[in-house]
């Protein structure tokens, strides 16, 4: 693979500590360096219906209930660069992009150390925060996950060991109802929440605004999928008296109640989860970090990794989480061409700075990669 194909774009590892209000307001300090991000951040887009007063102070109000903290944050961020909390883009697009991704959850009953396993692999294109951030608020759980339009979160994994991931239920498909989007979901629930059991609760209450895919799992060996379609939910819960012990999700729905909503399932969705349950099926009950590094790093349709950026389709960030010792390995950038680097929720404040290989491709059929497949349908 030439250089000239492959592209290298700097990844940051932000750790923050301090109140909601003092962690917007170091943000806003180191924002103000990257001009054409802050111009971005407040800067809400002209094809997005902006809200009026009466929205965005209906907004305010939604997120002091449902999100807590995250206003405060985000009026932190706008009295560091100068404006209004209410010119903050995290506003539009979050009360009223889609990631192509892969994700798993491995019980005791199914690994080969008896731990709970957690593996998760982001697919987008290169607008993007390219942020892992460590957060430490009081009152708060410490939390470590990837950010999204800064405030919001795209997985992560909390104090108490509870992990978050998800994938879009219906790429493409924009939803209709008000509510929150997937990334203050999962924030609040990485801020406020102790392990599966909670999250479902918590979730159930709040109004959701997304297609999306979400799996819970903790170190108390409990894990579940929820199927989201805005108001249209299921849920599947595993734990160590279940027949599963292992659970996963690509771009499509799998439970009865939402496959009405199955409208955006292809090709590639269905090989990854085809390739994901074999392969973590052969392996029970001997399921290890190997095996799953394997499914994140062996290309699609063997595996789920892939390079085609330019399609909003190239990997961003792969991870492993071992939820009963704590260990947090993740790969930034593609793990075919980057190394996998261990985090924990204890790294010092301040950030730290990496380089990530994004190898360009596309590819071979695209018409059959990404070919629009009925509901259900396996081919």
């Amino acid at each position: 693979m030439s250089s000239a194909n492959v592209k290298e774009i700097p990844f940051h590892h932000v750790v923050l500590e301090g109140t909601s209000y003092e962690i917007g307001r170091i943000q806003g300090e180191m924002i103000k360096k990257s001009p054409e991000y802050l111009a971005f951040l407040i800067s809400p887009p002209t094809e997005i219906p902006q809200p009026d007063q009466q929205q965005l102070e209906s907004a305010l109000r939604f997120f002091d209930q449902y999100c807590p903290g995250l206003n405060e944050e985000i009026r932190g961020f706008a009295d560091a660069v100068g404006v209004t909390p209410t010119q903050v883009i995290y506003y539009a697009y979050s009360h009223y992009s889609t990631g192509h991704c892969s994700h798993m959850a491995v019980l005791p009953g199914a690994s080969q150390n008896g731990h709970t396993l957690v593996g998760r692999s982001y697919e987008w294109g290169f607008e993007d925060d390219f942020r892992l951030c460590t957060t430490r608020v009081p009152g708060f759980a410490a939390h470590l996950g990837f950010s999204i339009f800064l405030f919001g979160r795209l997985d992560g994994i909390n104090e108490h060991g509870l992990a978050v991931t998800m994938s879009a239920g219906a790429p493409g498909e924009m939803p209709q109802e008000d509510g929150c989007r997937f990334w203050a979901v999962i924030r609040t629930v990485l801020d406020r929440c102790r392990n599966v059991e909670e999250a479902l609760e918590l979730i159930a209450g709040i109004p959701i605004s997304f297609n999306f895919n979400l799996i819970l799992a903790d170190r108390n060996s409990q894990a579940a999928i929820v199927e989201i379609s805005c108001t249209h939910r299921s849920v599947r819960r595993i734990g160590p008296d279940t027949p599963e012990q292992f659970i996963w999700a690509t771009n499509h729905y799998t439970q009865p109640e939402t496959l009405p909503y199955d409208i955006g399932r292809r090709w590639n969705s269905v090989a990854r989860h085809r390739s994901i349950g074999s392969r973590l099926g052969a392996a029970a009950p001997n399921i290890d970090q190997e095996t799953i590094r394997g499914i994140l790093t062996d290309p699609v349709p063997e595996g789920v990794c892939c390079h085609y950026y330019e399609d909003g389709m190239g990997t961003l960030w792969s991870f492993i989480f071992d939820l009963t010792d704590g260990v947090y390995e993740i790969a930034l950038g593609s793990p075919r061409v980057n190394p996998w680097r261990r985090f924990t929720l204890n790294d010092p404040a301040g950030y730290t700075g990496y380089t990530a290989k994004y190898p360009v491709e596309s590819p071979d059929d695209p018409e059959a990669f990404y070919k629009l497949l009925e509901p259900g349908a396996e081919e």
